[in-house]
């Protein structure tokens, strides 16, 4: 009894002097640093802002154009009325503030929004017959010779994926270099957006700004060490760029996969106490795990077991309506706009009853599969029942969940299922309605969401409808 009493006694003290150690550590440091801390916070916090509004934007554009019925059908004519053509691109643009084009495969012919043409030549034009053959669906890429752009490219397909030709949507550097000079001005801090070659396409500091001749690379910036790996990450790093110091907080961007490099300056007095703060943080970290790492090994376990059993449907291992409940709660309190989108297998109980219930849950398997594999990571895609689905897509537009829907309906028209006796081949309806999580419920948004299935079912189901 003694033994168990001293060990229980020996725990709790220690436990109480590492967290007096990391408590003193951090009043410490956080009285130093708290003004910085909260400048920096100012910053970041728009910085998603900035990259939705003036990168994403763009590319939603040109993604929602890019899988337009209307739009594809068009391309897809015996003959391109360009005439219609070039008044609707000037109309977009007129509309939108943007620069468009049409690269078409049939004429070989690029228009623009401004009414002029161009002859996609093999050999003079490099970025069409380079980008239809790097097989990519989407590209960004600096043009326009004297007025450099940065386009955004997406390939158009028609109904048997036919390429079709690009749409793209571009943006004048100098309308990013007037939105980037208002940030420094207010927060004093620069940016760099990197791409996957380590090419600087777009910053703040003017000795970095692409021009017609010279587009720079990350390893002319002083301090950046020569060769930088694509790889490695800068976060939390400080370097030294014209005598002056810096710490690097940096953004992933995925949809273009490139990365954005915040530059916060720092005076040498706060470059020191920012080294010292992160050496301490970390040593205060490793005493943290070292103290409470059985406890949240086992506690991460228990849980993981939990939700396993409680918010996880077996079959597909797709989350379900628990789990749903509780990610709209989370999604509420950040206030995110979303769109809902319910999915129902059309036909499904044929299939139970042709091949059997075997075959039945391989079908919902690769259907879940399919949906799980078009979203992004903060998208969730869970079985609601049945063979119905829902997918909650966060921080998006109606337009980007349009998108999805149709991507995902398309992957699952060119599933073919093996079973025990053939070859199952499906099709699925989507219903999609958008929102605000703070505003809506989770029942309203899928009801909407549910309506518009209905309507896609009535008319004849393998297709996407949006909730009026």
């Amino acid at each position: 009894m003694f033994t168990m009493t001293f060990r229980r006694f020996a725990i709790v003290l220690l436990l109480s002097l590492g967290l007096a150690f990391i408590y003193a550590t951090y009043t410490a440091m956080d009285n130093v640093a708290a003004e910085q801390s909260r400048v920096q916070q100012q910053a970041i916090s728009p910085i998603y802002k900035l990259v939705r509004d003036e990168l994403l934007r763009p590319l939603y554009i040109a993604e929602t154009f890019a899988s337009s019925v209307e739009f594809t059908t068009s391309m897809q004519s015996g003959e391109l009325d360009e005439t219609a053509l070039l008044r609707r691109l000037q109309k977009m643009e007129e509309d939108l503030g943007l620069i468009f084009f049409v690269a078409s495969e049939q004429t070989r012919k690029q228009y623009f929004s401004n009414g002029n043409t161009l002859n996609l030549v093999e050999g003079e034009v490099a970025w069409y017959f380079e980008a239809k053959a790097s097989g990519k669906d989407f590209m960004a890429d600096l043009g326009q010779v004297g007025d450099v752009h940065l386009f955004f490219d997406v390939k158009m397909y028609g109904d048997d994926r036919e390429f079709l030709g690009y749409i793209g949507v571009g943006k004048r550097n100098e309308r990013f270099l007037s939105t980037f000079n208002q940030y420094k001005g207010r927060f004093g801090y620069d940016l760099l957006f990197v791409n996957e070659a380590n090419e600087i396409i777009l910053s703040s500091i003017p000795k970095f700004v692409v021009t017609d001749a010279y587009i720079p690379t990350l390893d002319l910036v002083d301090g950046f060490p020569a060769g930088a790996s694509t790889e490695r990450s800068y976060d939390s790093e400080i370097v030294t760029i014209e005598q002056e110091d810096y710490l690097v907080s940096e953004f992933r961007i995925d949809e273009l996969g490139w990365r954005l490099l915040l530059l916060v300056p720092l005076e040498a007095r706060q470059a020191q106490i920012t080294r010292a703060f992160i050496a301490n943080a970390l040593a205060a970290a490793f005493i943290v795990l070292l103290l409470a790492g059985i406890f949240l090994i086992l506690t991460l376990l228990y849980k993981r077991s939990l939700e396993k059993k409680v918010e996880i449907d077996l079959l597909t291992g797709l989350p379900n309506r628990t789990y749903v409940q509780r990610h709209f709660n989370q999604l509420k309190l950040a206030d995110e706009q979303l769109c809902a989108v319910m999915i129902d297998l059309d036909h499904f109980k044929a299939i139970n009853d042709t091949y059997g219930h075997e075959a039945g849950d391989r079908v919902l398997k690769a259907a879940a599969e399919t949906f799980r594999q078009q979203l992004r990571d903060k998208d969730i895609a869970s079985r609601w029942g049945g063979e119905e689905f829902v997918m909650l897509i966060p921080a998006t537009s109606i337009e980007l969940g349009q998108m999805i829907a149709e991507r995902s309906r398309q992957s699952i028209e060119r599933l073919a299922i093996q079973t025990n006796e053939s070859v199952v081949t499906i099709t699925a309806s989507f219903g999609v309605a958008f929102g605000s999580a703070r505003e809506d419920s989770l029942e309203a948004l899928i009801g909407r969401a549910d309506d518009a299935l209905y309507v896609a079912k009535q008319n004849g189901r393998n297709q996407v409808r949006l909730a009026q």
